[in-house]
């Protein structure tokens, strides 16, 4: 097997719309990358433009260079000669192409290579770690980079561009490279590699993804509600309050029928989900306290007004991710004509075809509209409170805006049976992510970025966020036409 070969082998192991995501990530981050190296005119842009290629080389890692594993372990089930090493070859291969490249080009452009180089590889080991570890340590392994941002601050560590961080970043990245090995021979003899579970990893779920002729969609990887069960905890799953249930609430018992974010839980249960999903942000929201702390010599409220900024990024985001969940979860339920539909239209009490498009619009618009509602309401107070500006009040508004017209119209198109093809989902979803991604970028930097542009930046956003919003005003009224002239909505979208 000559270099090409072996350079080509993650890239050939990966289904296609692994590719496509990839691909367009790095996309994004290039372009973030440039305008951040041209509008952030600081001595440290170069550590600024490196962070954000790093994020690139993350997903490199997971999604590109951690699957390489499916292939190593179908290599010796199936006792094929010489495909494990050259695997493992085309793995690295590819890993020294992603890390050299930008690093030469920013390298010409004035800034140091080797300390780029050292943070890219420390990005791209991160990701292969949590592709490889078991499930059970991602939210572990994620919250690394915070903790030694944190560490390094009281215990005078060096950070990226600062002297010693290249003898500290290369020790960080063996050590993690170390962990893959270990986790990589591991999978390699287990007995049964494939089996679901907390304990297995990540990788071993993209194998579900990759059947078929191409990507199937934003289901396409995900298990179906019964493979969920077996698979959660018992402390982790739902407490369904079922009380209220039955043919005089019909919409609650369609809830309930629905499952996943919908179902509406006990109080026990909603604390139990709230406390499983905010401590990790109680424990990113410590670490900033520490870090403020370190560098004021002291903690006072003044000081949160700095981090608005990032806190309006990751709302944003989190609110976009709340619209995919539920929009995979619908998704899945109106793919299977024996599953989940039958039972939705044999519950009773559910009244005209009028009446039941209502109860089912609201079933499943009403929850994740709510939850959008209140973060907007949170982002855009800690905006308007911080006075950054009418360029970041806007770009926060149409992000939430997005992620609710993205969840209303493909809610809409599934119900009323005319969802998108899988490739123009994947591509509206990508364009949605890269917008929302260079808008919010801009409130990472400093207020006079968009001085600096002359306006031209603001022109082209706003034309941006015209077309994308036309879109998906056109795809929901294709939607909501659709569901008025189904017959009933329980009918699956099976092609």
């Amino acid at each position: 097997m000559n270099a090409a070969t072996a350079l080509l082998a993650p890239w050939r192991a990966t289904p296609r719309w692994t590719r496509w995501y990839v691909g367009l990530v790095l996309v994004a981050v290039t372009v973030a990358a440039v305008l951040v190296g041209i509008f952030m005119h600081r001595e440290r842009w170069p550590i600024a433009v490196g962070s954000v290629l790093a994020l690139g080389e993350f997903f490199v890692g997971m999604f590109l260079l951690a699957p390489s594993l499916l292939l190593a372990i179908d290599a010796r089930q199936l006792c094929v000669p010489g495909l494990q090493r050259a695997t493992v070859l085309g793995a690295l291969l590819s890993a020294l192409v992603a890390i050299a490249l930008p690093s030469l080009l920013l390298g010409l452009a004035g800034a140091d290579p080797r300390q780029l180089a050292c943070l890219l590889t420390m990005a791209l080991c991160g990701g292969l770690l949590i592709g490889l570890v078991p499930s059970m340590l991602c939210a572990v392994i994620g919250l690394l980079p915070m903790a030694f941002n944190t560490l390094r601050l009281h215990l005078d560590l060096p950070g990226p561009g600062q002297p010693g961080f290249l003898l500290l970043g290369t020790g960080a990245a063996a050590a993690m490279l170390a962990i893959c090995a270990l986790c990589w021979r591991r999978e390699l003899r287990a007995a049964d590699p494939y089996r679901p579970g907390m304990s297995r990893p990540m990788v071993t779920q993209f194998r579900r993804a990759g059947r078929g002729s191409g990507w199937a969609g934003l289901s396409g990887g995900l298990p179906d509600s019964v493979q969920q069960l077996r698979q959660q905890p018992d402390w982790l799953r739902p407490l369904i309050a079922l009380g209220p249930s039955g043919p005089q609430r019909p919409r609650y018992s369609l809830r309930v029928a629905l499952g996943g974010l919908f179902v509406p839980m006990t109080p026990a249960g909603y604390a139990r989900q709230l406390a499983f999903c905010l401590l990790p942000g109680a424990l990113v929201l410590a670490m900033l306290l520490a870090q403020m702390a370190a560098r004021h010599g002291g903690f006072s409220w003044g000081l949160l007004s700095g981090w608005t900024r990032l806190f309006a990024w990751v709302g944003g985001f989190v609110s976009l991710l709340l619209t995919l969940v539920c929009v995979m979860q619908l998704s899945q339920r109106w793919q299977k004509d024996n599953a989940e539909l039958p039972l939705l239209a044999l519950l009773p009490g559910l009244g005209t075809p009028a009446q039941v498009r209502r109860d089912v619009l609201g079933a499943s618009l009403l929850p994740g509209l709510l939850i959008q509602l209140a973060i907007l309401g949170v982002v855009l107070a800690l905006v308007l409170v911080a006075r950054l500006g009418w360029v970041a009040d806007a770009a926060v508004l149409l992000s939430q805006l997005t992620s609710m017209c993205v969840l209303t119209a493909f809610t809409l198109m599934i119900i009323g049976g005319r969802p998108l093809p899988a490739w123009i989902t994947g591509v509206l979803c990508a364009v949605c992510f890269i917008q929302m991604s260079l808008s919010l970028t801009w409130l990472l930097l400093d207020e006079r970025a968009f001085e600096r542009g002359h306006g031209v930046p603001v022109a082209l956003l706003g034309a941006s966020w015209m077309i994308v919003l036309l879109a998906l005003a056109w795809l929901g009224r294709r939607g909501w036409r659709a569901v008025l002239e189904r017959p009933h909505p329980f009918l699956s979208n099976r092609s």
